[in-house]
């Protein structure tokens, strides 16, 4: 690859990003605002040039909106979890393994940092350096090919994070999910590691999925939560109190509340004030901390400032057409190409997912494993069939959605038996135009065009 097929930050925006605030991580380390820009502009391109690939509209990379200064910092964030991590496990803070939709708090709270599994994946892909937008897709499919030698072809592309650690790709210490409706295949992946090539320490938290009422799931998975941090802890060599539970209780709340007032702005802005790859990237960094919720709070916190300055000054996103359609995305682990929607007129305003565990606040006073229980137990993501779609549905009307897609991996069970109901569900009560798309692998740059001309046909409609 050419430097001229890389994207370039203009080298005037530096004097002005340079005055802006730095960074403070939870290990207390800083990092200047000139510091970022230097790596992003320097070090970055060299290190991981298919972030910046501007020849194909992959949805990995950074987005081009260079005006939006905290989306920058968000990518910094992103492409430097490689090294936080490593320094991480280093200096013996345990990194766990986990699953989305999950609040985290009891992970950082006994001392680990837990990683989703597609961080994990962006993590294994970055260990070796240097590589072009092709040579990182196809190592990410020799990883996912490894892990379903050791599993099943048929399992859900989660299989590659668990790959990525029994072969020693990343050093994960821990691995520690929910099982809950979300990924059917969960237990048989959490269970390949007594197995595997690689001996790693797993608990697997039983997340009831019982939706009748009744006091018995709270009191069971407080328990299980209470094992978790015990566990972790017996890692990190930290004892967890109630104290330092609730302190991060109250730290991801924070983090939260900032994601719902930027998603308030966001909705209510008579211009769409992001493109899509910048709207999409704010509520992971509140519900996951990108490794690190000190810096990734002050992340949002000018993300938030920014969002109000330009809906008050009636920016648009760079690269959204006038007036776009808005679309709502349901599913797990997968959406449409960010690029690809706004290039067809169109931009992301929401994806349920994430939102479900953003929009629940949990309570701050009182016994914080309860507290926890109750709040993953409400999440509405993880309720019945029916109710899922029902809360769906109210969450596309706010966004002012003009339509919704429901995206599925291959190979995701669950997922794929629901998505028919519940898109039929969020079309009956809203009257909005919905449908469903499989995908048939996770983060390829290939062999999507089936998936891509649904999404664009779906648009067309729209417009």
């Amino acid at each position: 690859m050419s430097s001229g097929d890389l994207f370039r930050y203009p080298d005037e925006l530096g004097p002005a990003f340079s005055e802006t605030n730095g960074l403070e991580f939870s290990n207390g380390r800083q990092v200047s605002a000139a510091e970022i820009w230097k790596f992003m502009t320097k070090e970055a391109p060299v290190r991981f040039p298919y972030a910046f690939d501007k020849s194909v509209h992959f949805a990995g990379r950074i987005s081009s909106d260079v005006n939006f200064l905290s989306g920058i910092k968000r990518s910094f964030l992103s492409l430097t979890l490689r090294d936080r991590m490593l320094d991480a496990h280093k200096n013996g803070v345990p990194v766990v393994l986990v699953q989305g939709g999950q609040t985290v708090e009891p992970y950082y709270a006994a001392g680990g940092i837990p990683l989703r599994p597609g961080f994990v994946m962006n993590w294994a892909r970055t260990m070796k350096e240097g590589l072009n937008l092709r040579e990182s897709d196809l190592r990410g499919m020799s990883i996912l090919e490894e892990g379903r030698k050791g599993v099943t072809i048929e399992a859900c592309n989660q299989i590659a994070a668990h790959s990525a650690v029994q072969d020693n790709i990343v050093p994960v210490d821990f691995v520690a999910p929910y099982l809950c409706l979300r990924c059917s295949d969960m237990a048989y992946l959490v269970e390949s590691h007594r197995h595997g090539k690689r001996t790693v320490p797993t608990y697997l938290v039983d997340h009831p999925i019982d939706h009748n009422p009744g006091e018995w799931k709270k009191e069971y998975l407080k328990k299980e939560l209470e094992t978790l941090t015990g566990k972790i802890g017996e890692l990190s060599n930290k004892e967890v109190t109630d104290e330092a539970l609730r302190a991060e209780i109250k730290r991801e709340n924070k983090a939260r509340e900032l994601v719902r007032d930027c998603y308030e702005i966001w909705w209510n802005a008579k211009v769409p004030p992001t493109n899509s790859v910048d709207h999409s990237g704010i509520v992971p960094f509140g519900v996951d901390g990108c490794g690190d919720y000190s810096a990734s709070t002050r992340v949002l916190e000018e993300t938030r400032e920014e969002l109000k300055e330009r809906v008050k000054h009636g920016v648009k996103g760079a690269g959204l057409k006038d007036d776009p359609s808005r679309l709502y995305i349901c599913g797990s682990c997968v959406g449409p190409n960010p690029f690809l929607v706004d290039k067809a007129g169109a931009v992301v305003v929401g994806k349920d997912d994430f939102w479900s565990e953003a929009s629940t606040i949990v309570k701050e006073t009182g016994d914080p494993y309860e507290n926890l229980a109750e709040a993953i137990l409400s999440f509405p993501y993880e309720r019945s069939t029916e109710g899922r779609a029902e809360w769906t549905a109210e969450q596309a009307q706010k966004s002012r959605a003009d339509g919704v897609i429901f995206m599925f991996n291959w190979g995701c069970n669950f997922q794929t038996s629901v998505a028919r109901m519940i898109s039929d569900i969020i079309k009956d009560r809203t009257g909005l135009p919905t449908t469903y798309v499989e995908v048939g692998e996770l983060g390829r740059m290939e062999a999507l065009e089936q998936s891509h001309n649904r999404v664009e046909a779906f648009i067309e409609m729209l417009n």
